[in-house]
């Protein structure tokens, strides 16, 4: 009889072989190493505590919640590869800005497109940002007279009047 060392081993490789076909969800690596999900995701785990593989959060699609990717670390001789490669969901996590751009990336948007916009539909439009970091930028934009706030209730900003 196999010992619980053995199949836990022999399941990790699995899971690991899964992972070599490229960035998965823990539903998908499941499937390919014919375990179950449950079980999938507590390996994972373990193994991203050990720097085996790589997590990325699967961010959020409106109200829904989109599953973490999986993958592979990337290899000394790779160290640049793109979003897509490294298994982040393309069009809903953004990478992290440095400071001050997210507040000139919705300065521009209200610039570039005329009316009232509200923090939610300025942060879908710039990629599926954070309501409330863009809510903040727009905050700043009016403290600084680059926007106007038009309405309280919902609130609703434009570009300031050139």
């Amino acid at each position: 009889m196999p010992t619980t060392t053995t199949t836990t081993t022999t399941t990790t490789e699995a899971v690991l072989a899964a992972l070599g076909s490229g960035p998965a969800s823990a539903a998908g690596v499941a499937e390919a190493a014919g375990i179950g999900r449950s079980t999938a995701t507590k390996i994972l785990g373990g193994l991203a505590a050990s720097g085996q593989v790589e997590r990325t959060p699967g961010g959020r699609d409106g109200a829904r919640r989109l599953p973490d990717r999986w993958a592979l670390p990337a290899t000394p001789e790779d160290p640049d590869r793109s979003a897509g490669d490294r298994g982040e969901p393309q069009g809903t996590a953004s990478p992290r800005l440095g400071k001050g751009e997210l507040t000139g990336m919705v300065a521009a948007f209200l610039r570039n497109n005329a009316g009232e916009h509200s923090p939610s539909a300025v942060a879908r439009a710039l990629g599926g940002r954070s309501a409330g970091a863009v809510g903040n930028a727009l905050g700043r934009l009016v403290a600084s007279g680059d926007a106007t706030q038009t309405s309280d209730r919902p609130r609703r900003y434009r570009a300031a009047a050139s």
